[in-house]
């Protein structure tokens, strides 16, 4: 759990006797929806969060000011959560309450929010989406190139079906053997050409690295770089205008 805490986090508090008008204002300036409210002695009291004032408003008098009222007389409960727990165990309070807090009263170590795990989980997820979305674009570009007799020959030409796979369908086919398909000599200047571009050695030096990126992330060797991160991304777009590019002459 603790991986979703952000590492530049800077835990934000407010003390007891602050007025809501200051608290808000705070909140407006740091961009955040809650704020854990402290004794002099950093004692966790509560949050105070615009739900927890949108609840209070009840409570406060229509004569007085719900501004320069405390924040402590509007704060809600939310739960303490160890940074050793599992993700899923915090889930149904974050769903709940929309943070929790990491530590206890007494030592306050870190906020989680929803808006840290959406973070987290697209960081983890897109490399996934990315590779996804790349072997597909790569494929209904092959379809779209050929007849189905002309690809499966094509297919046979560079991966020689033997007796364990019985099969030359696009998507029994590895990242590499589809790229080997692809850029075959004879396939690529009969057919793949049309919708890849005439520059065959472009098209192998684009597609061929992302084959060792996504051994890296389906194999869960190691993080994928940055720049690797970047190149998945680039590949996609790539693709992306290349099926653009098709729609717009069909």
């Amino acid at each position: 759990m603790s991986q979703l805490v952000p590492d530049d986090q800077d835990v934000l508090t407010i003390s007891v006797g602050t007025r809501v008008e200051g608290a808000l204002e705070l909140m407006r300036v740091h961009n955040v929806d809650q704020l854990p409210v402290v004794t002099a002695e950093n004692r966790v009291v509560g949050a105070f969060t615009h739900r927890s004032l949108a609840r209070g408003m009840r409570h406060i008098r229509p004569q007085d000011n719900p501004l320069t009222a405390p924040v402590e007389d509007l704060v809600e409960e939310l739960r303490f959560v160890r940074a050793s727990q599992e993700l899923g165990d915090i889930l149904c309070f974050l769903d709940a309450d929309n943070a929790v807090l990491v530590g206890d009263e007494d030592r306050l170590l870190a906020i989680v929010t929803n808006a840290d795990l959406t973070r987290f989980l697209w960081h983890r997820t897109r490399p996934f989406v990315l590779l996804q979305d790349i072997e597909l674009g790569i494929r209904d570009l092959m379809r779209s190139s050929c007849t189905d007799e002309e690809l499966a020959g094509a297919v046979s030409a560079a991966i020689p079906v033997d007796l364990s796979r019985h099969t030359a369908r696009l998507e029994d086919l590895t990242l590499r053997e589809l790229l080997s398909v692809l850029v075959n000599g004879l396939s690529f200047g009969r057919f793949f050409r049309l919708r890849f571009g005439a520059n065959r050695e472009l098209v192998r030096l684009t597609l061929e690295p992302i084959c060792e990126i996504r051994n890296k992330v389906f194999h869960f060797r190691e993080e994928i770089s940055s720049r690797e991160l970047q190149n998945l991304m680039e590949v996609a777009s790539w693709l992306r205008r290349k099926i653009l590019i098709r729609d717009g002459e069909r």
